[in-house]
């Protein structure tokens, strides 16, 4: 031990000496110019190994592109439970006392856990350059976007059979012609500040600008593009047409899936509706391919048309003075487009600058002083008499959750655009955990108020710690009241993560 200690003394001290003998010889800029250069040259040899890395991923693909495609079938719709809404928010019967019930549970749903982002470097973003710069340029919800130049006779094939598409991704692959097209998408996805959701549908569109007359060249490009980032996409050919299918991160509900190695893929585009004759190649484009993330995990950054939108206003509640809120009519119709997933990941979607800087405040300023009990049911006031209740059915013919914004865009919201902004609100500006209870055909929330305090009412246990139930659409409701209809159903718990 003590030989191999010396020795390391040793080593250490020639390093050391050699380092300060550099130091009498090189000045501070240049060993700058130094230290610059060796990062440079391991830049550039990461990238090339990278670069390596997915060409030879795009022979492997194309080599299997050529081989056997199996059919497949379409599998059924996942559909949410259809039972009705209640029609009408229910009034409390103040002549009843709120009874001490506790809540049965069916079972409890745990928090999201997040998914890791795409293995991709970045682009070196230039926001000084303004669309009208770039050569090729669209509107993206309202928002200019450019690209450079693409050479679209990269991407020919006269047929959907598996010898010409086999053909055309090796084309469209060799001698880096897609990498500055990448580079290009990656870069407009960090300026909107996209979501999966949202770089899926830049993909489609800016393949639908480099391709307007070939849906198949479209599917084909936008295809390739989200295989080369990382995302678990693949083709399929339906009835000798391409599609774009997607694997979600979590279960897409009224959307026809194809099963492919034991995974749901969702098909994007017309066609998701036409899934007859349906083809696809075993396999994954590269191992371990990251799903798109069902979740909202940032507030996309699109221009707001003129006018902007609508402006909401609290004035329908008087229990304190009004307040106006502006939301981005370009972000409502991007969260319009929204497959409909589980009530969870709504809640967890980012909310809009203005409501940080509007709402957030007013009910920091409004509960501020107040005990928990009393905070929470100001919240639950603001919920009850400060929007419009009307069912998703009544007001869209559709299902249709909101997200936190939605609330202040639309006429109505009805219960679980109430429970979720409810417990956004609960959680972020008063600091209390909240959950969802979901009963058939509604949603309520529980919250974890502080020990020692003591809330009368109903409440729920959630692994084995008491939450106040808190009925955001009861008009009239406070902490711990329980509509009687729901006294004994058992009901199943969402946890909430932000």
């Amino acid at each position: 031990m003590r030989k191999i200690s010396f020795a390391f003394v040793v080593i250490l001290f020639i390093g050391v000496s050699a380092s300060a003998q550099t130091n009498k010889t090189e000045s501070f800029e240049e060993y700058a110019a130094r230290k610059k250069s060796e990062f440079n040259q391991y830049r550039v040899q990461k990238k090339t190994e990278f670069e390596q890395y997915r060409q030879r991923l795009n022979e492997e693909f194309a080599a299997r592109l050529s081989g056997e495609w199996k059919q497949y079938k379409p599998e059924s719709k996942q559909e949410r439970a259809a039972n009705p809404k209640p029609p009408k928010p229910s009034v409390v019967d103040k002549t009843k006392p709120t009874a001490p019930v506790k809540v049965p549970v069916k079972s409890v749903v745990p928090p999201e856990k997040k998914i890791a982002d795409v293995p991709v470097t970045l682009p070196k973003i230039d926001r000084r350059k303004p669309a009208q710069e770039y050569p090729v340029r669209f509107n993206f919800y309202n928002t200019p976007c450019g690209i450079g130049e693409f050479d679209t006779s990269s991407l020919s094939f006269s047929s959907t059979d598996n010898s010409a598409i086999s053909k055309a991704w090796k084309r469209l692959t060799a001698n880096d012609n897609i990498e500055p097209l990448l580079a290009d998408c990656l870069r407009l996805r960090e300026e909107m500040q996209l979501c999966d959701w949202g770089f899926l549908q830049l993909v489609d569109k800016v393949a639908a600008t480099l391709y307007p007359g070939s849906s198949d060249k479209q599917v084909f490009l936008a295809t390739a593009l989200m295989l080369q980032v990382g995302y678990d996409c693949r083709l399929l050919d339906v009835g000798g047409r391409l599609a774009l299918a997607y694997h979600p991160s979590h279960t897409v509900y009224g959307q026809p899936c194809v099963k492919v190695d034991g995974k749901d893929y969702n098909v994007f585009g017309p066609l998701a509706n036409e899934l007859t004759g349906i083809r696809t190649y075993p396999g994954d484009f590269r191992k371990s391919p990251t799903p798109i993330r069902m979740a909202v995990d940032r507030y996309p950054r699109f221009s707001a048309p003129n006018p902007p939108a609508k402006t909401y206003s609290s004035a329908s509640w008087t229990a304190a003075p009004p307040f106006e809120l502006t939301v981005n009519k370009s972000v409502m119709d991007f969260f319009d487009t929204y497959p409909i997933v589980d009530w969870n990941l709504y809640g967890m979607a980012p909310v809009s600058p203005q409501i940080e800087r509007t709402l957030f405040p007013v009910m920091q300023v409004l509960t501020e002083g107040l005990s928990e009990e009393e905070a929470v049911n100001v919240v639950m006031s603001y919920m009850n008499y400060g929007f419009k209740y009307m069912t998703d059915d009544g007001q869209f013919g559709r299902e249709k959750p909101f997200f936190p914004d939605e609330n202040f865009y639309y006429p109505y919201n009805d219960c679980e655009d109430r429970a979720i902004l409810f417990s956004r609100i609960v959680k972020q500006v008063l600091g209390l955990d909240a959950v969802y209870l979901f009963y058939p055909g509604h949603l309520a929330a529980a919250v974890k108020f502080s020990p020692g305090v003591n809330v009368k009412g109903a409440t729920v246990d959630v692994d084995g710690v008491s939450y106040v139930v808190c009925d955001p659409t009861c008009i009239g409701a406070k902490a711990g009241y329980l509509h009687p209809n729901y006294a004994k159903q058992p009901v199943k718990v969402y946890k909430v993560a932000l």
